[in-house]
């Protein structure tokens, strides 16, 4: 989370490794205004887009989650799949993969009602994951929620997705890193089954010019600065309503111990 936006074209900035030109999406909180946040999204390449540009020198906001899109070869670009998705004042990203659509799909739509299910409007496993997330949480999204409430939501969330996964006879990687924001706290995972790393997850503390303090999450360090803390795979991070971190061990970790995935 950050003071401001003023930054976030580093901070949403491609992976040297893989062009993430499908698409981008910005969420950002005014509370003063608002206790839902703002999402400006769009298919276009972000380092293509003007409007980005010009609102990320202009606008300022206590909490901001972005986030680059890579489209998997079974999900249109379309503005619908774009991350983050919203519900309420919770905004959901992720990174990875879930494999077996169909079963992720169906599973979700055994276990959501029919409010949950109206609210998809695209394809993507992530926003299946987000309405699991939801049902798990239980009650309606409210922005005072503590962060225990999402993080026993997400360790459930993480933890019911790896069931079904080891149930089933596909063994490609499953790649679970998730983040989820009420713009007053967050929680984030890193976690792969998989015989090669999966995406990884870094933090790091620092201050504004105003000597305001905020954290920064990332997929990967955004800066050669010193700070960077790595999220090891198998945890969840906390960040409270008073920007204080926790690193916690995820239910499904302990499944970690499979034997590995055959590569495919």
């Amino acid at each position: 989370m950050s003071p401001q936006l003023a930054n976030v074209r580093e901070r949403i900035q491609r992976d040297v490794n893989r062009i993430n030109a499908d698409g981008f999406g910005v969420g950002w909180y005014s509370p003063e205004v608002s206790d839902e946040p703002a999402v400006f999204k769009d298919t276009s390449p972000l380092w293509n887009n003007y409007n980005l540009g010009s609102l990320a020198d202009r606008i300022r906001s206590p909490a901001i989650v972005a986030h680059v899109r890579a489209a998997s070869r079974f999900d249109p670009v379309t503005r619908e799949n774009c991350h983050p998705f919203q519900r309420g004042c919770l905004l959901w990203m992720h990174n990875g993969d879930v494999p077996g659509r169909a079963r992720l799909t169906r599973n979700v739509a055994l276990e959501a009602d029919d409010a949950l299910l109206a609210q998809i409007r695209g394809n993507t496993d992530s926003e299946f994951a987000f309405t699991l997330f939801l049902v798990r949480l239980g009650a309606p999204p409210r922005r005072d929620v503590p962060v225990t409430e999402l993080a026993a939501a997400m360790d459930a969330t993480v933890s019911q997705i790896t069931g079904w996964h080891l149930d089933s006879e596909n063994r490609r990687p499953l790649e679970l890193n998730f983040c989820v924001s009420t713009g007053k706290v967050l929680v984030a995972t890193r976690f792969a089954l998989s015989d090669k790393e999966g995406p990884t997850l870094h933090w790091r503390e620092s201050e504004s010019d105003s000597g305001e303090r905020f954290v920064v999450i990332a997929s990967e360090p955004l800066s050669e600065a010193d700070g960077w803390r790595a999220v090891e795979n198998g945890e969840m991070l906390t960040v409270d309503a008073n920007l204080e971190l926790a690193q916690l061990r995820l239910e499904a970790t302990d499944r970690l111990s499979v034997a590995s995935l055959p590569e495919v």
